[in-house]
C-alpha cells in the first residue's frame, strides 16, 4: 500500500525518526495506528504482549530464534 503524507503529519513523522522513536515513517506509522488503537480502546497491551510472546515462541520452534542458558547469558 502507496500512502502519500504532507504537512503537518509528514513533518510528525520526521521528528519520531529524528528523536529515535522510529527507524523509517513506515515503523512510525505502524507505532502511531497501534498507538491510536490503544488510546481508543481498539486493543489493549496484554494483547501485544501475547502477540509477541507467542511470535518469539514460533521463532523459537522456527530455529530462527535461540534460547541461551543461564550460563550463557551471563557471559
Amino acid at each position: 500500500m502507496n500512502v502519500s503524507i504532507s504537512g503537518v503529519a509528514d513533518q510528525i513523522l520526521e521528528q519520531m525518526i529524528k528523536l529515535g522513536f522510529a527507524k523509517t515513517k513506515s515503523e512510525a506509522i505502524r507505532y502511531a495506528i497501534l498507538r491510536f488503537g490503544e488510546e481508543m480502546g481498539l486493543i489493549d497491551e496484554q494483547m501485544l504482549v501475547k502477540r509477541k510472546l507467542d511470535r518469539i515462541d514460533r521463532e523459537i520452534k522456527e530455529g530462527r530464534r535461540r534460547v541461551l542458558s543461564y550460563e550463557e547469558a551471563l557471559k
